[in-house]
């Protein structure tokens, strides 16, 4: 299933700073939806479109947000083309883990994986465990913000915000659900871009009750380093 992106697009050929020399550099956001926008201009396919993968298009109203999601297994995909003369490409956006997920799970395996690809490269395959500790002095262990069985991490490991209130099977419960800032930077040069978000993530219940995500203000920005 696929929807064109109702999104805030910034003009791919505007530059971030006219009259700037090339010896500086340049960034564009190239992409930038914050899920509030329901009424925003829509944009052609072969610009930016998304693509659902075993999960349909909803959302949440979430910590004075509108965020896009609650999600399981599956997630989404970002297309984007005629993207400018780039040499990076800096991804961010607003990760919100929600209830009880069980990271590496009692077999080690990844009970509850939080997934990242650009163009098919992994960027995140990674075990994400929340049992409302709000410290990184918890029982549980994770393998974010790394890859699954490459290292263990505690909970709450690069996470922004570990007291936010669940929203189902830890309704109410301050550190029911946590905030992770992603915010990654990326060699990458084509004209076109393949962005996954998604989970994979084992029993999440009747309505995600026992555990689902969802994301928020999603920013691409293409970065031109100056000519050497």
């Amino acid at each position: 299933m696929s929807k064109t992106c109702k999104s805030t697009i910034l003009p791919f050929l505007l530059l971030f700073c006219l009259g700037c020399s090339k010896n500086s550099v340049d960034e564009q956001v190239i992409f930038w939806d914050d899920f509030e926008q329901t009424n925003s201009p829509e944009v052609s396919s072969d610009v930016g479109y998304y693509t659902y993968h075993n999960a349909d298009e909803r959302y949440i109203e979430f910590n004075g947000s509108r965020n896009l999601g609650q999600f399981e297994r599956g997630g989404i995909t970002l297309n984007l083309g005629g993207i400018p003369e780039h040499d990076y490409l800096r991804i961010s956006f607003d990760l919100y883990i929600h209830d009880k997920w069980e990271g590496n799970g009692e077999r080690g395996n990844g009970e509850d994986v939080f997934i990242m690809n650009i163009d098919g490269a992994t960027l995140y395959f990674s075990s994400i465990i929340n049992t409302k500790c709000q410290t990184q002095n918890c029982e549980g262990v994770q393998s974010f913000p790394d890859i699954i069985k490459t290292t263990d991490n505690p909970e709450n490991a690069e996470v922004k915000d570990a007291s936010l209130p669940g929203l189902c099977h830890y309704k109410g419960e301050i550190g029911g659900s946590k905030l992770i800032q992603i915010a990654k930077r990326y060699p990458h040069a084509a004209s076109d871009l393949k962005l996954r978000i998604a989970a994979d993530i084992k029993d999440a219940g009747p309505d995600l009750c026992y555990k689902s995500w969802s994301i928020d203000n999603l920013k691409v920005t293409s970065v031109e380093l100056p000519e050497r």
